[in-house]
């Protein structure tokens, strides 16, 4: 309107001017001029244009109204890369990651709960009437159904973060399983996980033109990770009132150094360590801690660091078995040893029966740790099938020869215990030179010798035919390369041989300080003693012993939430435990056999493949996404349900649509109230 004011102004002036100066001159002149009229007809051809301009501005506001909401009813799209969606029904298979690492957070809210609504989200973007499987790593059998959306959701509502980890090769394939079961030729495969490095193997997984597989990645706000990653105590055998010595690696997953952080140790639920931990990042690193065994039987430990958010691997569990007393069983020749009675006799941690030969008690020779056959002159078949049998199912035993005995019959019993014969008895001098310090049997004895200890030495030995087929590891070698000591694998048990009787006349062996040690440790150092811990989620076997008088006397397992009977097969004088799936939570537990005193605590802990939470980058996941011709979803912060449809069916334009419409509503309103 602003245009109009100047010509209309011109008008006014043009009119005024001659009337006032009339108005002064009237009495002088006679006559009143009329100026032109021009001005005035322009303001009218003016204002005729505007109104004709205002009337096609409005009416081509309403036209374009009009216009866009009968193309907003049309619906219109833009057609998606690889072609619009055929109707029909639909296969959607969606796996939601539930591993430990879904713990970290993005923001406040944990992945794996982020995770959960992603699913949810997608489940929208297709018909109720569509087909669905919800997949965690738990792999359960409802897992393996194809439902409709709103048994899906149901389902979603229960997955909650599990122990269990695996691969997303082995993923898909369990997705490609459940698919295949379907009439429908359009099948979808949604992973939502963060990726780890450790789980993510995907280049794993075979192309398929058939299925299409969208990845989903979460990140979490931030890295950050302090582990125990395992422990192992030094010595293979504990003492009661002894210290001990138990190996810690603990781990640093995150990019910061960890500083003045504590690791503390619990046995039977008492602190006995708290320790001081330093760690750079990225890195690993192993520690000592000492303590004393202070009650013999079954001890439980624990080892605990503060961490957060990711905790499910600050604990780790682990559970050692101190014997009171080892059980041995002197069997003398013709008569006995004073440095094998001196030496099991005066010490307090070994129960001591002597016996000779002829005067055994077969049947009691599996109540024993240690059965040592000191010089005997022969060895008669029943005796030697019950030590084969007592050493196949776990003793250990000791044959100490003696010069002048029956080599026939000690053979044919070294041949039954697939052991190197004695050949001959040599009266040469010789000198120990080579000691096996890699074999358990000297772990923590040399640490307690001085550097220049003498070894031993004889002055006549047995020499050893070498067969081939024979499980022999030499302890000790003389200068010439013949055995003074040999250790023999015999199924669950150990047979040891010495080249020398134990006599001082021969050798100064029994004098070393080698030797007390070295026996200390045949008496009681086990093949299978159980593990120290054991992983949750691992194909593990339990060996028990077999106490049970009937096939009704089974193991049960006791955990601090839950009971239950595991697996078991006896196998004579064993029974084997199969824990299968049914331990999810780290802890203690107890196997025990009702009614009886029998029983063992184990310590389960989570997988630590879990804990390292480095992801693959975006372009890892693209290049493989690439390879197998998967679509990655990067925005994954948006609703996904308007993402999955505009990926399956196209740009849909109708909302844009009603927008212009609106838009053009607006403006004919403002022509008409402001245009005039």
């Amino acid at each position: 309107m602003a245009f109009l004011y100047p010509s209309f102004l011109w008008a006014l002036l043009a009119i005024s001017i001659p009337v006032v100066v009339h108005l002064f001159n009237f009495r002088r002149y006679k006559t009143i001029y009329f100026p032109s009229i021009r001005f005035l007809k322009e303001v009218q051809q003016q204002t005729h244009s505007t109104s004709q301009l205002k009337h096609l501005l409005v009416l081509l506001a309403r036209i374009l109204t009009i216009l866009f909401l009968v193309a907003a009813f049309a619906q219109p799209f833009i057609k998606p890369t690889e072609g619009v969606v055929n109707n029909g029904k639909k296969a959607i298979s969606i796996y939601i990651d539930n591993s430990f690492s879904m713990n970290a957070r993005s923001g406040d809210v944990p992945l794996v709960e982020l995770a959960k609504r992603k699913a949810q989200e997608i489940a929208s973007a297709y018909s109720p009437d569509d087909e669905f499987q919800l997949l965690s790593n738990d792999f359960e059998g409802k897992q393996q159904r194809l439902v409709n959306r709103d048994q899906f959701k149901q389902f979603l509502e229960e997955v909650k973060p599990s122990p269990a980890s695996r691969t997303i090769s082995q993923v898909i394939s369990r997705e490609k399983e459940s698919l295949a079961r379907s009439q429908s030729t359009q099948k979808y495969i949604y992973i939502i996980s963060d990726f780890q490095k450790s789980t993510s193997d995907l280049q794993n997984i075979p192309v398929d033109s058939n299925t299409k597989i969208y990845f989903i990645p979460l990140k979490s706000s931030a890295q950050k990770n302090v582990t125990v990653d395992s422990c192992w105590l030094e010595a293979p055998v504990q003492m009661v009132n002894q210290p001990a010595k138990l190996h810690v690696k603990i781990t640093n997953y995150g990019d910061e150094d960890i500083a003045d952080e504590r690791i503390t140790l619990r046995i039977n639920d008492e602190i006995k360590t708290i320790a001081d931990l330093n760690l750079a990042a990225n890195s690993s690193a192993e520690d000592t801690l000492v303590f004393n065994i202070t009650q013999s039987g079954w001890n439980k430990g624990e080892l605990q660091v503060s961490d957060f958010p990711v905790s499910f691997d600050d604990s780790y569990f682990f559970s050692f078995n101190v014997k009171p007393l080892a059980a041995v069983l002197l069997v003398n020749g013709t008569s006995s040893n004073v440095f094998l009675d001196a030496l099991f006799s005066n010490s307090g941690l070994f129960t001591t029966t002597s016996s000779s030969l002829n005067q055994l008690d077969y049947a009691l020779l599996k109540s024993y740790d240690c059965i040592i056959l000191n010089q005997p002159n022969s060895i008669s078949s029943g005796l030697k099938e019950a030590l084969t049998q007592y050493v196949q199912n776990g003793g250990n035993l000791l044959l100490v020869p003696d010069p002048n005995n029956n080599l026939q019959s000690i053979n044919d019993f070294l041949l039954s215990m697939n052991a190197d014969q004695l050949q001959q008895w040599l009266k040469q001098s010789r000198q120990v030179t080579t000691i096996n310090t890699k074999m358990n049997v000297f772990a923590d004895v040399f640490g307690k010798l001085t550097g220049n200890i003498a070894l031993p030495k004889t002055s006549g030995f047995f020499v050893m035919t070498q067969r081939t087929q024979s499980p022999a590891e030499a302890l000790m070698k003389f200068n010439d390369g013949n055995s003074l000591f040999t250790r023999y694998a015999i199924g669950k048990g150990n047979f040891y041989l010495s080249s020398v009787p134990f006599d001082k006349s021969v050798t100064d062996f029994p004098l070393n300080p080698v030797f007390a040690p070295l026996l200390f440790k045949v008496v009681v150092l086990k093949n299978n003693s159980p593990s120290l811990s054991y992983t949750i989620g691992d194909a593990t076997n339990f060996e028990a012993e077999n106490f049970s008088a009937s096939e009704k006397e089974i193991y049960h397992m006791k955990g601090s939430t839950r009971e239950f009977i595991p697996a078991q097969r006896p196998l004579g004088n064993e029974v084997m435990v199969n824990f299968g799936n049914e331990i999810s939570e780290a802890g203690f537990y107890n196997l025990y056999l009702p009614d009886t005193a029998n029983h063992y605590w184990l310590g389960f802990n989570f997988n630590r493949k879990e804990s390292n939470l480095t992801i693959l980058n975006s372009d890892e996941i693209n290049n493989q996404a690439a390879r197998i011709k998967a679509q990655v979803v990067s925005n994954a912060d948006a609703d996904l349900s308007a993402v999955i449809s505009e990926m399956n069916r196209g740009i849909a334009l109708w909302k844009y649509c009603i927008m212009l419409a609106l838009l053009f509503i607006a403006t004919e309103i403002l022509l008409l109230r402001f245009l005039k």
